[in-house]
């Protein structure tokens, strides 16, 4: 039957997966933009030319690449908080603001790369609205264990 501790194994597991998945893509970064520089990229807007393309889009791949291993270790540290049933703490809440940075930072970076193709400015702001909902969540986090501590010290 599955319960709440199979789900949040499931997470762990997703989650170093992803992170596998994120160290292996790094090595075919030059690949993927040589291929998307010429078979993709003839059709889309742009406002560079897609001769200067492969360089920006290597940089901007090997950047959100990074960011990427670096949020899923935030939320493999939340993840692991939780199984151990500390989930209202100070670290879970500095862990989603890591994340919501995080977020946005690779929303900007794509946004920047949307000079040379025009679909990544649309992903760059799926990842700002992401970073701004994770902000959300750490807000309320924040308020619970605020609320939390204000408990612990009630007799």
């Amino acid at each position: 039957m599955w319960n709440k501790d199979k789900s949040l194994f499931l997470s762990r597991i997703l989650t170093v997966t992803a992170a596998f998945a994120a160290v292996f893509i790094a090595f075919f970064i030059p690949t993927m933009s040589d291929w998307y520089v010429y078979e993709m990229a003839s059709e889309a807007e742009s406002i560079f030319s897609r001769d200067t393309m492969f360089v920006p889009m290597c940089v901007t791949l090997y950047l959100c690449d990074g960011l990427a291993l670096l949020a899923l270790w935030k939320l493999h540290v939340l993840l692991r908080n939780i199984s151990r049933d500390e989930v209202f703490i100070p670290q879970n809440t500095a862990c989603l603001r890591w994340i919501s940075w995080i977020c946005m930072g690779v929303g900007v970076i794509l946004m920047a790369f949307g000079l040379w193709s025009t679909i990544f400015a649309f992903f760059g702001m799926c990842a700002v609205m992401f970073g701004l909902i994770m902000r959300v969540l750490k807000n309320v986090f924040e308020k619970a264990v605020e609320i939390k501590s204000e408990n612990d010290f009630t007799i």
